[in-house]
Protein backbone atom coordinates (compact mmCIF):
# COMPACT_ATOMS: atom_id res chain seq x y z
CA UNK A 1 0.00 0.00 0.00
CA UNK A 2 1.67 3.52 -0.91
CA UNK A 3 2.27 5.68 2.01
CA UNK A 4 -0.19 8.58 0.26
CA UNK A 5 -3.01 6.08 1.24
CA UNK A 6 -1.90 4.68 4.09
CA UNK A 7 -1.63 7.97 5.92
CA UNK A 8 -4.83 8.99 4.66
CA UNK A 9 -6.74 5.85 5.99
CA UNK A 10 -5.23 6.05 8.73
CA UNK A 11 -6.60 9.17 9.86
CA UNK A 12 -9.66 8.11 8.78
CA UNK A 13 -10.07 5.33 11.94
CA UNK A 14 -12.81 6.31 13.94
CA UNK A 15 -11.38 7.12 17.38
CA UNK A 16 -12.78 4.71 19.80
CA UNK A 17 -14.05 7.33 21.88
CA UNK A 18 -17.22 8.01 19.64
CA UNK A 19 -18.76 4.51 21.10
CA UNK A 20 -17.93 5.30 25.13
CA UNK A 21 -19.42 8.27 27.34
CA UNK A 22 -17.41 11.17 26.65
CA UNK A 23 -15.51 13.59 28.88
CA UNK A 24 -14.96 17.56 27.64
CA UNK A 25 -11.80 16.85 27.08
CA UNK A 26 -12.18 13.89 25.11
CA UNK A 27 -15.42 15.70 22.64
CA UNK A 28 -12.46 18.76 22.38
CA UNK A 29 -10.33 15.96 21.01
CA UNK A 30 -12.87 14.53 18.88
CA UNK A 31 -14.16 17.48 17.10
CA UNK A 32 -10.70 18.44 16.18
CA UNK A 33 -10.41 14.95 14.74
CA UNK A 34 -14.06 15.51 12.62
CA UNK A 35 -13.07 18.73 11.56
CA UNK A 36 -10.00 16.82 9.90
CA UNK A 37 -12.00 14.07 8.64
CA UNK A 38 -13.20 16.67 5.68
CA UNK A 39 -9.45 17.17 4.02
CA UNK A 40 -8.59 13.77 4.52
CA UNK A 41 -11.72 12.56 2.52
CA UNK A 42 -10.85 15.59 0.19
CA UNK A 43 -7.65 13.67 -0.62
CA UNK A 44 -8.64 10.85 -0.87
CA UNK A 45 -11.58 11.46 -3.48
CA UNK A 46 -8.41 13.27 -5.46
CA UNK A 47 -5.95 10.41 -5.32
CA UNK A 48 -8.66 7.57 -6.57
CA UNK A 49 -8.21 9.54 -9.88
CA UNK A 50 -5.07 9.26 -10.52
CA UNK A 51 -4.06 5.21 -9.62
CA UNK A 52 -5.44 1.97 -9.39
CA UNK A 53 -5.47 -0.07 -6.38
CA UNK A 54 -5.33 -3.93 -5.34
CA UNK A 55 -8.29 -5.60 -3.85
CA UNK A 56 -7.14 -5.59 -0.46
CA UNK A 57 -6.60 -2.04 -0.82
CA UNK A 58 -9.64 -1.26 -2.00
CA UNK A 59 -11.37 -2.79 0.72
CA UNK A 60 -9.68 -0.75 2.64
CA UNK A 61 -10.64 2.21 0.87
CA UNK A 62 -14.64 1.16 0.81
CA UNK A 63 -14.09 0.63 4.14
CA UNK A 64 -12.56 3.86 5.53
CA UNK A 65 -15.31 5.77 3.42
CA UNK A 66 -18.37 3.50 4.38
CA UNK A 67 -17.59 4.85 8.29
CA UNK A 68 -18.91 7.85 7.30
CA UNK A 69 -22.06 6.76 5.62
CA UNK A 70 -24.76 6.71 8.17
CA UNK A 71 -26.27 9.06 10.88
CA UNK A 72 -23.40 8.44 13.79
CA UNK A 73 -21.81 11.24 16.02
CA UNK A 74 -18.24 11.57 13.60
CA UNK A 75 -20.43 12.21 10.18
CA UNK A 76 -21.86 15.91 9.13
CA UNK A 77 -23.38 16.18 6.30
CA UNK A 78 -20.22 17.41 3.89
CA UNK A 79 -18.39 14.31 5.25
CA UNK A 80 -21.54 12.17 3.87
CA UNK A 81 -21.11 13.71 0.55
CA UNK A 82 -17.51 13.35 -0.05
CA UNK A 83 -18.12 9.58 1.31
CA UNK A 84 -20.54 8.65 -1.09
CA UNK A 85 -18.47 10.48 -4.10
CA UNK A 86 -15.74 7.82 -3.00
CA UNK A 87 -17.81 4.70 -2.75
CA UNK A 88 -19.33 6.03 -5.92
CA UNK A 89 -16.26 4.40 -7.39
CA UNK A 90 -17.42 0.75 -6.26
CA UNK A 91 -20.74 0.84 -6.86
CA UNK A 92 -20.26 -2.43 -8.56
CA UNK A 93 -17.75 -4.73 -6.22
CA UNK A 94 -16.34 -7.86 -7.13
CA UNK A 95 -17.08 -11.27 -5.59
CA UNK A 96 -13.17 -11.32 -4.17
CA UNK A 97 -13.34 -7.90 -3.20
CA UNK A 98 -16.58 -8.75 -1.25
CA UNK A 99 -15.00 -11.72 0.38
CA UNK A 100 -11.67 -9.62 1.35
CA UNK A 101 -13.81 -6.55 3.06
CA UNK A 102 -16.41 -9.13 4.95
CA UNK A 103 -13.38 -11.20 6.20
CA UNK A 104 -11.33 -8.75 6.82
CA UNK A 105 -12.50 -5.62 7.45
CA UNK A 106 -15.71 -6.88 9.49
CA UNK A 107 -15.35 -10.54 10.13
CA UNK A 108 -11.58 -9.99 11.91
CA UNK A 109 -13.32 -7.46 14.32
CA UNK A 110 -16.20 -10.22 15.55
CA UNK A 111 -13.80 -13.51 15.64
CA UNK A 112 -12.80 -13.07 19.53
CA UNK A 113 -16.74 -13.03 19.89
CA UNK A 114 -18.36 -16.02 17.85
CA UNK A 115 -21.94 -16.23 17.87
CA UNK A 116 -23.27 -19.12 19.90
CA UNK A 117 -25.73 -20.18 17.91
CA UNK A 118 -24.01 -20.42 14.94
CA UNK A 119 -21.29 -22.68 12.96
CA UNK A 120 -19.04 -19.59 11.70
CA UNK A 121 -17.81 -21.83 8.97
CA UNK A 122 -20.75 -22.22 7.68
CA UNK A 123 -23.16 -19.85 8.77
CA UNK A 124 -25.73 -22.31 9.81
CA UNK A 125 -27.76 -22.60 13.04
CA UNK A 126 -26.40 -24.96 15.82
CA UNK A 127 -28.57 -27.64 17.06
CA UNK A 128 -27.43 -26.27 20.44
CA UNK A 129 -25.83 -23.27 21.44
CA UNK A 130 -21.85 -23.35 21.91
CA UNK A 131 -20.61 -24.23 25.32
CA UNK A 132 -23.85 -24.90 26.23
CA UNK A 133 -26.41 -23.10 28.40
CA UNK A 134 -23.48 -20.93 29.79
CA UNK A 135 -22.25 -19.69 26.17
CA UNK A 136 -23.86 -17.05 26.10
CA UNK A 137 -21.44 -15.62 29.16
CA UNK A 138 -18.65 -15.68 27.12
CA UNK A 139 -20.23 -14.47 23.73
CA UNK A 140 -21.02 -10.92 25.77
CA UNK A 141 -17.98 -11.28 27.84
CA UNK A 142 -14.92 -9.67 25.18
CA UNK A 143 -16.64 -7.35 22.69
CA UNK A 144 -14.02 -6.20 20.95
CA UNK A 145 -15.63 -5.37 18.37
CA UNK A 146 -17.66 -2.24 20.31
CA UNK A 147 -14.04 -0.47 20.03
CA UNK A 148 -15.17 0.10 15.98
CA UNK A 149 -18.17 1.79 15.85
CA UNK A 150 -17.71 1.54 12.41
CA UNK A 151 -18.30 -1.73 12.05
CA UNK A 152 -22.25 -1.54 11.67
CA UNK A 153 -21.85 1.32 8.78
CA UNK A 154 -19.27 -0.99 6.59
CA UNK A 155 -21.30 -4.00 7.36
CA UNK A 156 -24.84 -1.79 6.35
CA UNK A 157 -22.74 -0.98 2.76
CA UNK A 158 -22.27 -4.61 2.48
CA UNK A 159 -25.20 -5.94 2.68
CA UNK A 160 -26.67 -2.99 0.09
CA UNK A 161 -24.40 -4.41 -2.59
CA UNK A 162 -24.24 -8.41 -2.22
CA UNK A 163 -25.70 -9.53 -5.44
CA UNK A 164 -28.44 -12.57 -4.41
CA UNK A 165 -26.72 -15.34 -6.46
CA UNK A 166 -23.54 -14.25 -4.28
CA UNK A 167 -25.12 -14.98 -0.56
CA UNK A 168 -24.60 -19.25 -0.58
CA UNK A 169 -20.86 -18.43 -0.92
CA UNK A 170 -20.95 -15.55 1.35
CA UNK A 171 -23.02 -16.72 4.09
CA UNK A 172 -20.93 -17.50 6.45
CA UNK A 173 -19.15 -14.21 6.28
CA UNK A 174 -22.39 -12.22 6.44
CA UNK A 175 -24.17 -13.83 8.63
CA UNK A 176 -22.43 -13.90 12.21
CA UNK A 177 -21.66 -10.12 12.32
CA UNK A 178 -25.41 -9.29 12.01
CA UNK A 179 -26.83 -11.44 15.05
CA UNK A 180 -24.21 -10.54 16.85
CA UNK A 181 -25.18 -6.95 16.37
CA UNK A 182 -29.01 -8.50 17.39
CA UNK A 183 -28.67 -10.49 19.98
CA UNK A 184 -26.54 -8.05 21.78
CA UNK A 185 -27.46 -7.12 25.47
CA UNK A 186 -27.66 -3.16 24.64
CA UNK A 187 -30.98 -1.73 22.62
CA UNK A 188 -28.56 0.44 20.12
CA UNK A 189 -26.83 -2.54 19.27
CA UNK A 190 -30.22 -4.56 19.04
CA UNK A 191 -31.23 -1.90 16.84
CA UNK A 192 -28.58 -1.69 14.35
CA UNK A 193 -28.92 -5.46 14.16
CA UNK A 194 -32.58 -4.61 13.40
CA UNK A 195 -31.88 -2.53 10.33
CA UNK A 196 -29.50 -4.94 9.17
CA UNK A 197 -31.50 -7.71 9.06
CA UNK A 198 -34.49 -5.87 7.28
CA UNK A 199 -31.69 -5.09 4.73
CA UNK A 200 -30.31 -8.75 4.30
CA UNK A 201 -33.92 -9.68 4.03
CA UNK A 202 -34.23 -7.10 1.00
CA UNK A 203 -31.40 -9.19 -0.97
CA UNK A 204 -30.75 -12.75 0.42
CA UNK A 205 -33.04 -15.53 -1.19
CA UNK A 206 -35.35 -17.06 0.99
CA UNK A 207 -34.15 -20.71 0.70
CA UNK A 208 -30.72 -20.18 2.09
CA UNK A 209 -32.76 -18.77 4.93
CA UNK A 210 -34.52 -21.60 5.81
CA UNK A 211 -31.84 -24.27 4.46
CA UNK A 212 -29.53 -23.13 7.19
CA UNK A 213 -31.64 -22.62 9.76
CA UNK A 214 -31.60 -18.28 10.21
CA UNK A 215 -35.04 -17.95 9.74
CA UNK A 216 -36.21 -19.72 13.29
CA UNK A 217 -32.88 -17.83 14.54
CA UNK A 218 -33.74 -14.23 13.60
CA UNK A 219 -37.53 -14.84 14.75
CA UNK A 220 -36.25 -15.54 18.18
CA UNK A 221 -33.68 -12.98 18.02
CA UNK A 222 -36.66 -10.63 16.97
CA UNK A 223 -39.16 -11.55 20.01
CA UNK A 224 -36.04 -10.51 22.43
CA UNK A 225 -36.30 -6.93 20.95
CA UNK A 226 -39.76 -7.08 21.37
CA UNK A 227 -39.75 -7.28 25.20
CA UNK A 228 -37.08 -4.02 25.28
CA UNK A 229 -39.38 -1.67 26.83
CA UNK A 230 -37.70 0.51 28.86
CA UNK A 231 -34.64 2.07 27.06
CA UNK A 232 -35.02 5.66 25.26
CA UNK A 233 -34.67 3.42 22.35
CA UNK A 234 -37.37 1.37 23.02
CA UNK A 235 -39.66 2.96 20.31
CA UNK A 236 -37.44 2.50 17.44
CA UNK A 237 -36.08 -0.68 17.80
CA UNK A 238 -40.16 -2.03 18.48
CA UNK A 239 -41.40 -0.30 15.42
CA UNK A 240 -38.39 -1.70 13.36
CA UNK A 241 -38.76 -5.20 14.91
CA UNK A 242 -41.93 -5.38 14.23
CA UNK A 243 -41.48 -4.52 10.90
CA UNK A 244 -38.25 -6.48 10.54
CA UNK A 245 -40.25 -9.96 11.83
CA UNK A 246 -43.40 -9.64 9.71
CA UNK A 247 -40.70 -9.38 6.76
CA UNK A 248 -39.00 -12.56 8.00
CA UNK A 249 -42.72 -14.54 8.05
CA UNK A 250 -43.82 -13.34 4.65
CA UNK A 251 -40.50 -14.48 3.11
CA UNK A 252 -39.78 -17.68 4.76
CA UNK A 253 -43.76 -19.44 5.34
CA UNK A 254 -45.86 -20.23 2.34
CA UNK A 255 -48.70 -17.70 1.49
CA UNK A 256 -51.84 -19.17 3.48
CA UNK A 257 -50.57 -21.86 5.08
CA UNK A 258 -50.60 -22.80 8.72
CA UNK A 259 -47.24 -21.77 10.02
CA UNK A 260 -47.32 -18.41 8.55
CA UNK A 261 -51.09 -17.51 9.65
CA UNK A 262 -49.58 -19.29 13.24
CA UNK A 263 -46.54 -17.17 12.96
CA UNK A 264 -48.39 -14.05 12.34
CA UNK A 265 -50.55 -14.46 15.21
CA UNK A 266 -48.03 -15.00 17.52
CA UNK A 267 -46.50 -11.78 16.43
CA UNK A 268 -49.64 -9.95 16.97
CA UNK A 269 -51.39 -12.08 19.92
CA UNK A 270 -48.10 -12.59 21.82
CA UNK A 271 -45.74 -10.10 21.49
CA UNK A 272 -47.72 -7.03 20.24
CA UNK A 273 -51.03 -7.17 22.52
CA UNK A 274 -49.65 -9.89 25.01
CA UNK A 275 -46.33 -8.06 25.73
CA UNK A 276 -45.78 -4.51 24.76
CA UNK A 277 -49.72 -3.61 25.32
CA UNK A 278 -49.95 -5.52 28.83
CA UNK A 279 -46.73 -3.76 29.68
CA UNK A 280 -46.30 -0.90 28.64
CA UNK A 281 -49.27 1.18 29.54
CA UNK A 282 -47.11 3.73 31.31
CA UNK A 283 -44.66 3.75 28.05
CA UNK A 284 -46.85 6.12 25.30
CA UNK A 285 -43.87 5.82 22.87
CA UNK A 286 -43.84 2.11 22.85
CA UNK A 287 -47.32 1.86 22.76
CA UNK A 288 -47.30 4.37 19.48
CA UNK A 289 -44.54 2.54 17.95
CA UNK A 290 -46.19 -0.36 18.38
CA UNK A 291 -49.53 1.07 16.97
CA UNK A 292 -47.60 2.83 14.01
CA UNK A 293 -46.24 -0.61 13.01
CA UNK A 294 -49.95 -2.65 13.25
CA UNK A 295 -51.10 -1.97 9.98
CA UNK A 296 -49.01 -4.01 7.08
CA UNK A 297 -49.19 -6.54 9.84
CA UNK A 298 -53.14 -6.53 10.31
CA UNK A 299 -53.68 -6.44 6.37
CA UNK A 300 -51.43 -9.70 6.28
CA UNK A 301 -53.43 -11.56 8.47
CA UNK A 302 -56.39 -10.43 6.90
CA UNK A 303 -59.78 -11.77 8.95
CA UNK A 304 -57.28 -13.52 11.00
CA UNK A 305 -57.55 -10.04 12.88
CA UNK A 306 -61.03 -10.72 14.07
CA UNK A 307 -59.58 -13.09 16.88
CA UNK A 308 -58.12 -10.59 18.17
CA UNK A 309 -61.08 -7.71 18.03
CA UNK A 310 -61.52 -7.89 21.75
CA UNK A 311 -57.85 -6.38 22.21
CA UNK A 312 -57.23 -4.13 19.34
CA UNK A 313 -60.55 -2.32 19.11
CA UNK A 314 -60.60 -1.05 22.36
CA UNK A 315 -56.88 -0.50 22.09
CA UNK A 316 -56.89 1.46 19.33
CA UNK A 317 -60.20 3.45 20.03
CA UNK A 318 -59.27 4.29 23.61
CA UNK A 319 -56.82 7.38 22.62
CA UNK A 320 -59.58 8.93 20.73
CA UNK A 321 -60.99 9.66 23.43
CA UNK A 322 -60.77 12.90 25.48
CA UNK A 323 -59.32 12.58 29.13
CA UNK A 324 -59.81 15.73 30.98
CA UNK A 325 -56.53 17.64 32.10
CA UNK A 326 -54.58 15.56 30.01
CA UNK A 327 -53.12 16.15 26.90
CA UNK A 328 -53.39 14.09 23.85
CA UNK A 329 -51.51 12.80 21.47
CA UNK A 330 -52.51 13.26 17.82
CA UNK A 331 -49.64 10.85 16.38
CA UNK A 332 -50.90 8.27 18.52
CA UNK A 333 -54.55 8.69 17.51
CA UNK A 334 -53.45 9.17 13.82
CA UNK A 335 -51.85 6.08 13.79
CA UNK A 336 -54.46 4.61 16.01
CA UNK A 337 -57.33 5.71 13.43
CA UNK A 338 -55.06 4.46 10.41
CA UNK A 339 -54.54 0.70 12.30
CA UNK A 340 -58.48 0.84 13.11
CA UNK A 341 -59.63 1.21 9.22
CA UNK A 342 -57.26 -1.29 8.38
CA UNK A 343 -59.49 -3.49 11.46
CA UNK A 344 -62.29 -2.58 9.94
CA UNK A 345 -61.72 -3.43 6.24
CA UNK A 346 -60.25 -6.63 7.17
CA UNK A 347 -63.47 -7.96 9.51
CA UNK A 348 -66.07 -6.03 7.65
CA UNK A 349 -68.17 -8.79 8.89
CA UNK A 350 -67.88 -8.49 12.71
CA UNK A 351 -67.92 -4.18 12.90
CA UNK A 352 -71.59 -5.00 13.48
CA UNK A 353 -71.01 -5.73 16.99
CA UNK A 354 -68.22 -3.25 17.36
CA UNK A 355 -69.96 0.03 15.61
CA UNK A 356 -71.08 1.45 19.00
CA UNK A 357 -67.14 1.58 20.27
CA UNK A 358 -66.26 2.69 17.45
CA UNK A 359 -68.46 5.75 16.49
CA UNK A 360 -68.40 6.54 20.40
CA UNK A 361 -64.62 7.40 20.22
CA UNK A 362 -64.68 9.20 16.94
CA UNK A 363 -67.10 11.14 17.56
CA UNK A 364 -65.72 12.49 21.02
CA UNK A 365 -62.09 13.06 19.27
CA UNK A 366 -64.52 15.06 16.39
CA UNK A 367 -66.20 16.82 19.27
CA UNK A 368 -62.74 17.61 21.04
CA UNK A 369 -61.11 18.62 17.80
CA UNK A 370 -64.15 21.11 17.42
CA UNK A 371 -63.92 22.67 20.67
CA UNK A 372 -60.34 23.85 19.71
CA UNK A 373 -59.53 26.89 18.09
CA UNK A 374 -56.24 25.72 16.77
CA UNK A 375 -55.71 24.33 13.39
CA UNK A 376 -52.13 22.88 11.99
CA UNK A 377 -51.29 20.07 9.64
CA UNK A 378 -50.86 17.22 12.16
CA UNK A 379 -54.72 18.35 13.24
CA UNK A 380 -55.74 18.31 9.57
CA UNK A 381 -54.06 14.23 9.19
CA UNK A 382 -56.47 13.74 12.12
CA UNK A 383 -59.69 15.20 10.86
CA UNK A 384 -58.83 13.50 7.57
CA UNK A 385 -58.37 9.67 9.38
CA UNK A 386 -61.35 9.96 11.80
CA UNK A 387 -63.77 10.65 7.93
CA UNK A 388 -61.65 7.92 6.45
CA UNK A 389 -62.77 5.64 9.64
CA UNK A 390 -66.03 6.49 9.27
CA UNK A 391 -66.31 5.59 6.03
CA UNK A 392 -64.71 2.48 6.36
CA UNK A 393 -67.61 1.70 8.83
CA UNK A 394 -70.23 3.02 6.53
CA UNK A 395 -68.65 0.19 3.72
CA UNK A 396 -68.55 -2.30 6.81
CA UNK A 397 -71.35 -2.09 8.25
CA UNK A 398 -74.04 0.13 6.17
CA UNK A 399 -76.98 0.46 8.61
CA UNK A 400 -74.72 2.63 10.56
CA UNK A 401 -75.83 5.25 7.45
CA UNK A 402 -79.12 4.69 8.83
CA UNK A 403 -78.91 4.59 12.04
CA UNK A 404 -76.16 6.12 14.12
CA UNK A 405 -74.54 8.65 11.37
CA UNK A 406 -78.24 9.78 11.26
CA UNK A 407 -78.65 10.52 14.68
CA UNK A 408 -75.24 11.95 14.91
CA UNK A 409 -76.25 14.56 12.57
CA UNK A 410 -80.02 15.32 14.09
CA UNK A 411 -78.00 16.23 17.66
CA UNK A 412 -75.73 18.35 15.56
CA UNK A 413 -75.90 18.81 11.95
CA UNK A 414 -73.27 21.78 11.16
CA UNK A 415 -70.95 19.54 13.75
CA UNK A 416 -71.12 16.55 12.27
CA UNK A 417 -72.08 16.52 8.69
CA UNK A 418 -68.44 17.25 7.62
CA UNK A 419 -67.55 14.52 9.83
CA UNK A 420 -70.13 11.38 8.56
CA UNK A 421 -71.23 13.20 5.32
CA UNK A 422 -69.09 11.21 2.57
CA UNK A 423 -69.82 8.31 4.15
CA UNK A 424 -73.66 8.95 3.76
CA UNK A 425 -73.90 10.49 0.12
CA UNK A 426 -77.90 9.13 -0.23
CA UNK A 427 -79.22 10.03 3.51
CA UNK A 428 -80.94 13.16 3.47
CA UNK A 429 -79.98 15.56 5.63
CA UNK A 430 -76.44 14.52 6.00
CA UNK A 431 -75.27 15.88 2.85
Amino acid sequence: MSSNLQTLLKALDIPAEHAQSESAETISRLDAWKGNTLRVLHDLSELLKNQEYSVSEQADIIAASASFDGEDSWITPESQDLATEILANFSEPSFELMVQLLETNINNLFRSSPHPSLNISTGRKLDRPAGGSMGGIDFYEAQAWKKYPQAFNIMFWCLCHIQAYEYDRLWYLVIPPVMTFLDDYQVSYKLKGVRLVTELLEHAPREILKRTGVDGLLLTSLNTCLAQLDDLESPKLIKATVSASLSVTLLTTTPGSVVQFNQLCALLGERIIGTIWLYSYDKPGVVQASVDALSPLLKALGLGCSRYLKALIPQLVHPLVPVPFKPMSEELQICSLKALTVVIYECSCRMSQWKGTIIDGISRCWVHLADSPFVDPSRMELQRQLRSACEALASACPTVVEDEFRRLVAVDHNLFQSLVGGSGKTLPGIV
